[in-house]
């Protein structure tokens, strides 16, 4: 059946609701409050919190016009060119539940749908590859940044379904966002029992001090517990360590390697199949399995001596983005903003992917410096102490979260799949190409 047989030819002005998003000062921002909404802080489909801007509680009444309910949909209206997908101008997304009632900052639009279409497949259609397409056509603006206007939003032109099919389709493309959350939310949930271990071993010292008292560690068996010894000495510049325990620099724990950008004159040197990551590609995931760019082999001769294998520590380590750490899962190149650890045999990765975790903003304050753009470079980021527990325990360790580890892994690998498959699915249902008793059959068989 053709989409013309059951669907109405309308533009998008005439089935929504706008607002702008607020210029906030950052004068008015505090420490702690009520969120605000930056189009930085945009993922993918959604919103990452964990740098969100903050005003105060007694100031909201004042922006209530500019208030986020969950479900609505947001348009960045000045981003980059589609060169730079992470921040790409017009990217869509969606606020979660848990930022019902934030704010929205400047330079997006918020967008909620009036009775002829449904809020749901509303987002799901303004991320098909047409609207993309359509939107960054529209774009105006200078080498480093493009933006677009209401009225190119609301001239987009539509083949709108009856109401009924619109919400069969966002049910479906729903189910699999929906098995996408509860992977995300599982991974939440592991990595934080393992950070909670990490913490309790390495940061806390808890079964130390439990030996040191007289007490069995908590939830240990005694061959673990063993491991631990049960006093303190002084560990010079970071306190207090566990006795026997050592301190090492980065440097001495791995081969410490500074990403590089091969040319993007060469056209030759991307398209391939070897990730190239940036910090806008460390999206709060342990593992990065999609880059934004890929190398290939010619790309990756040009800065072969920043090639950085499989389960190495990688971080960035400059301007805002500094401080995010991911594992790296596939032999990847990073570019100029990232350090890597490939960690010694002797030493575990999995430690020093906690270690560094833990430490966003340390590394912070020591790429301060008064720069307006704060860097760690390699020599310093090297000689950062690294406490280095005793070998047996860092592998008890290791076998402790590999589990929880490979869980993870299997997650995000199931996510990728169901996503593709949601893309995928997602065109053909909007055109009519595949129908919804069909595609429900599909979803069945993955979730």
């Amino acid at each position: 059946m053709s989409v013309d047989d059951w669907s109405i030819e309308v533009k998008l002005g005439c089935l929504i609701e706008h607002q702008k998003g607020f210029a906030f000062k950052s004068s008015e921002y505090e420490p702690s409050g009520h969120p605000v909404i930056r189009v930085s802080n945009f993922t993918d489909r959604s919103i990452d919190t964990s740098d969100c801007k903050f005003i105060s509680p007694s100031k909201v009444k004042d922006f209530e016009a500019f208030t986020l309910n969950q479900g609505d949909v947001i348009i960045a209206t000045v981003g980059s060119w589609p060169s730079n997908p992470a921040s790409v101008v017009g990217k869509t997304i969606c606020v979660p539940r848990d930022l019902d009632g934030a704010l929205l900052n400047q330079n997006a639009v918020r967008l909620s749908s009036n009775r002829r279409i449904n809020q749901k497949f509303l987002f799901h259609l303004l991320r098909t590859q047409d609207f993309q397409d359509y939107i960054v056509g529209t774009a105006q603006g200078s080498a480093n940044q493009a933006s677009i206007t209401l009225k190119a939003i609301f001239d987009f032109t539509l083949n709108l379904p009856p109401l009924d099919e619109q919400k069969a389709i966002a049910h479906i493309l729903g189910t699999l966002d929906d098995k996408i959350e509860l992977n995300q939310q599982m991974n939440q949930t592991l990595e934080a029992i393992a950070h909670a271990l990490f913490k309790s071993w390495f940061i806390d010292f808890d079964p130390v001090r439990a030996k040191l008292d007289g007490r069995q560690p908590a939830g240990m068996d005694a061959e673990t517990a063993a491991l631990f010894p049960a006093e303190f000495e002084d560990g010079g510049a970071i306190g207090k360590i566990p006795k026997g325990w050592s301190v090492l620099t980065l440097g001495e724990m791995g081969k410490v390697i500074t990403g590089k950008t091969p040319s993007t004159k060469v056209t030759e040197y991307f398209g391939g199949d070897v990730p190239f990551i940036t910090p806008s590609d460390m999206d709060g995931r342990k593992g990065i399995y999609e880059t934004n760019r890929y190398l290939t082999k010619k790309g990756i001769n040009a800065v072969k001596s920043a090639l950085v294998p499989e389960g190495s520590i990688a971080v960035s380590c400059i301007g805002s983005d500094m401080g995010k750490v991911v594992y790296v899962v596939r032999d990847s190149v990073t570019n100029q903003q990232i350090n890597s650890v490939v960690v010694s045999k002797e030493y575990s990765n999995e430690y020093l992917y906690y270690d560094l975790s833990s430490r966003k903003f340390e590394l912070q304050n020591l790429a301060g410096g008064g720069s307006a753009v704060p860097i760690l470079n390699k020599a310093h980021f090297s000689m950062i102490k690294i406490l280095a527990p005793d070998s047996c325990l860092l592998k008890e360790f290791d076998k402790t979260v590999h589990s929880l580890t490979e869980q993870i892994f299997h997650n995000d690998r199931q996510t990728k799949n169901l996503a593709s498959i949601r893309d995928a699915l997602l065109p053909k249902l909007l055109s009519g190409e595949i129908r919804v008793q069909d595609a429900e059959t599909v979803v069945e068989r993955v979730v």
